[in-house]
């Protein structure tokens, strides 16, 4: 996912209607929609588009849903998915989830429950959201502006030099995942830095000095040994505080 962009997610419904109401809505919070009637259509785009949410119906035409989330599930993706269904009984449940789903809610269903749902499990994903409207990302109680450079932490602004700056906005954009050292260096100081590669092991700790409680033992900055540095989801936060966070200095 670029900075410019906001997370994606991908909407496989044969009900126009639905696709209509919930496209209208996820794009009104900031998502990029990409919308499907067809399972196959949807398999077919699912690495190129690289969505950080899967909201997927049981019934298409084509293929049901939980074999296409056995499909996805055989990617080397972590993708959270959502399944409706109208099939609301307990062995209907059951097998939708074994199949891959992360949650499920059955038909009909309120436009309300349906932005809760979708919040919750991006949030217990750590994906990170961008705020198309406002050019800031959010991760737990980190709010980074794009465009004002200015990063807030639980409600106070932390000064940074240019270099942290950019090295947070990388691991923020990519929270959850591990990246390596030389992944850091050629995003951060350019593919022909030839400066020593400790330099991103001392940001790191300047970065663990103005953000972490306890800088000696980082639960948000953490270094996975032998393969390089991961920002933490640590923080639960409710779609209120995520809202609060976002209108923070506007």
């Amino acid at each position: 996912m670029s900075s410019n962009s906001p997370l994606k997610i991908m909407l496989v419904d044969d009900d126009e209607t639905i696709i209509e109401t919930l496209a209208y809505n996820l794009k009104r919070q900031g998502y990029s929609i990409f919308p499907f009637n067809k399972g196959s259509e949807a398999i077919a785009q699912f690495d190129q588009i690289a969505p950080g949410l899967l909201i997927l119906d049981w019934m298409l035409p084509d293929i049901t849903g939980p074999e296409i989330c056995k499909v996805i599930r055989a990617k080397p993706s972590d993708v959270p998915i959502l399944m409706l269904t109208g099939r609301a009984g307990p062995n209907e449940v059951a097998k939708g989830l074994s199949s891959g789903a992360d949650d499920y809610l059955a038909k009909p269903f309120s436009v309300v429950e349906m932005m809760a749902r979708v919040q919750a499990l991006v949030r217990r994903s750590g994906k990170v959201m961008l705020s198309s409207a406002s050019g800031k990302l959010v991760v737990d109680d980190l709010v980074m502006d794009l465009d004002s450079k200015e990063l807030i932490q639980a409600g106070k602004k932390v000064d940074l030099s240019p270099k942290e700056f950019a090295l947070l906005k990388v691991l923020m954009q990519n929270a959850g995942k591990t990246l390596s050292t030389e992944t850091l260096l050629n995003r951060i100081w350019g593919p022909d830095f030839s400066g020593d590669a400790k330099t991103v092991a001392v940001h790191i700790r300047w970065l663990r000095q103005k953000l972490e409680q306890d800088p000696k033992n980082p639960e948000l900055l953490e270094t996975i040994q032998r393969s390089g540095y991961r920002l933490n989801k640590v923080k639960s936060l409710s779609s209120t505080e995520q809202k609060n966070l976002l209108q923070h200095g506007d």
